[in-house]
């Protein structure tokens, strides 16, 4: 195990810390750095959702400040596809979980 532990007094308490404490190291390991960046399961399509979302309103204002730097740079076209995917992902993560 990496790193120091804590451990109570009581024997019992600590042994749970311990195990704790190797699970949550197991479990780093199986999802790699990736995985510690979106989360695991359940969470891992909503969290990758919402890192494309940033990203592409990133995106978005990076090319609106090239459009008022740059005018004559045609730009509507690679905004209006930003738009699209942001779009698309907003409805994606507020969509329904399951169909009826």
């Amino acid at each position: 195990m990496s790193g120091n532990l804590n451990l109570p007094k009581d024997k019992d308490l600590a042994v749970h810390v311990i195990n704790g404490a190797q699970v949550k190291e197991q479990l780093g390991m199986k999802m790699g750095w990736i995985g510690r960046i979106f989360g695991s399961g359940d969470e891992k399509a909503g969290n990758i959702a919402a890192f494309i979302l940033v990203a592409s309103l990133l995106a978005v204002l990076f090319l609106l400040y090239l459009s008022a730097v740059h005018p004559e740079a045609k730009l509507s076209e690679p905004i209006t596809g930003f738009f699209t995917i942001i779009t698309t992902t907003v409805g994606y993560i507020l969509g329904r979980k399951t169909s009826e």
